[in-house]
Parts: structure tokens; C-alpha cells; sequence
């Protein structure tokens, strides 16, 4: 699969833009659309993706999977989460963990993000357009951000965005053929390693309620679960919020 590369200056989205393209003719799978500015990047449930220009990682990544459309599409989740956190820990040398669903963490900080948008024929699942957003070289980010951390800011280096992007690429398409291949097993594994959280007592919070839960597994499907004091819960995403103050 060829790596291609569209740079834009400034776009609204990535995503956007990635789907815009899909619905007027289509686009290669393996197709990259990186933007040095984004006007209205988007994380997940709708939240705003926050960059300044030229400092970080603003991509989408199109796919299609076709082949795995009978798996659950949350092992794309996975294999995605995966391998950003491989290539990031390898860019780095640090630890870096997978927030459930699909944020990079690092130390208690976000580091990074991961939105897919799907779109389906039927039960043919024709594009997944993988949005990441990676702080890299960002110092200074805005107040209401609550726990945000760049790559630099970790390591003391400032990094080239390309050979950042080159690295993530590898990895996460290097676990998309495994995905394809079947090996579903070893990136479940993979991905509980590097869970955030996981098998640790911590606060959570479910409609204004916090409690305290131990995160055990998440399963194939993206349900969360936990331990807690009033026994095993099954939480799928949006039901909580992680208490990090």
C-alpha cells in the first residue's frame, strides 16, 4: 500500500476534508491529508481539537476496510490506538498509555487524540477516515485545556513533523494488516498492556456521581469495564469521565 501525502496549509478539518474528497471520487486507501493549521478540528463526542499552526501532528489517515466489516469496528480503535502509542514511545523513549477510548496519555497528560469517522454501504464498511492529533512541538497551550503535554515538552527536543508522521504511519498500518490478518488476539493484548488505568483503583464520575472503580478490560465492542463498589459495570463511552484533579 503506497504511502501518499496531501499537505494542505490551513483546512477546516482533516476529516472534513478526507470525506469531502471520498463522496466526490474517492480516495487511495493509505491516503494522508495533513494540515499545518485546522479551523475546526474535532476530537471526540464534538469537542474542539485546540493546535497552534505548524507545531503538531494535525492528520487523517483513510483506510478501507472492507475486509474486516464482519469485526467489531472498535478493534480498528484498537489497532489505530496501538500503534500511535508505539510509535510515539519509540519517537520518545518514554511510557505512554491508551485512555479509553483512544487518547495517548502520558504521566496523567493528554498527548494526543484519535476520531474515526465510518462510512458504510449495507454491511460493507467502505472508509474509515482516521483523524490524530498529536501535540509535538505546541510549549504553551490554552488555559482551559485541562492537562495537555507535548512530545517536546516531555523530551526537551523539538521534532520534524514528517518524520513524526512517518513513524505513526508505520505503525498503526503495520497493525492494520494484522487486523486484516486475523491476528485480533495479539492486538487485544497489546492494547491492555498500555491501558491507562488499568487494574488501578481511581475516581470516576457517572451523571455527576463520583465513585471509586478498578478498570479491568475493555471488550471488543468499547465497553469499559469496571470494578466497582457496587460490583462489575459495563460503561460504554460517554457514561463516565475520568477524575484526574
Amino acid at each position: 500500500m503506497e504511502f501518499v501525502l496531501i499537505r494542505l496549509d490551513e483546512v477546516d478539518s482533516t476529516n472534513n476534508y478526507a470525506m469531502a474528497r471520498i463522496q466526490h471520487g474517492g480516495l487511495p486507501e493509505g491516503t494522508v491529508i495533513q494540515a499545518m493549521q485546522q479551523h475546526a478540528g474535532r476530537g471526540q463526542r464534538n469537542h474542539a481539537w485546540i493546535s497552534e499552526p505548524g507545531k503538531n501532528l494535525l492528520v487523517s489517515l483513510v483506510l478501507k476496510p472492507a475486509v474486516i466489516s464482519h469485526q467489531p469496528p472498535f478493534l480498528l480503535s484498537m489497532a489505530v490506538s496501538a500503534g500511535l502509542r508505539e510509535a510515539v514511545a519509540s519517537i520518545c523513549q518514554q511510557d505512554f498509555y491508551i485512555k479509553w477510548t483512544n487518547d495517548l496519555y502520558w504521566d496523567d497528560k493528554k498527548a494526543g487524540g484519535i476520531l474515526i469517522e465510518n462510512t458504510w454501504k449495507g454491511q460493507y464498511w467502505q472508509y474509515a477516515v482516521v483523524g490524530i492529533g498529536l501535540n509535538v512541538n505546541q510549549q504553551q497551550f490554552p488555559e482551559e485545556l485541562p492537562n495537555p503535554v507535548s512530545l517536546s515538552q516531555i523530551t526537551g527536543r523539538e521534532y520534524e513533523l514528517l518524520d513524526v508522521l512517518k513513524q505513526v504511519y508505520e505503525q498503526i498500518m503495520k497493525r492494520y494488516r494484522d487486523l486484516q490478518g486475523g491476528k485480533t488476539r495479539q492486538l487485544i493484548e497489546e492494547y491492555h498492556r498500555w491501558l491507562y488505568r488499568k487494574d488501578v483503583e481511581a475516581w470516576y464520575e457517572n451523571e455527576g456521581q463520583r465513585f471509586r472503580g478498578i478498570i479491568r478490560e475493555v471488550l471488543p465492542d468499547g465497553h469499559l469495564i469496571m470494578d466497582t463498589p457496587a460490583g462489575r459495570k459495563s460503561w460504554a463511552f460517554g457514561q463516565i469521565a475520568f477524575v484526574l484533579d
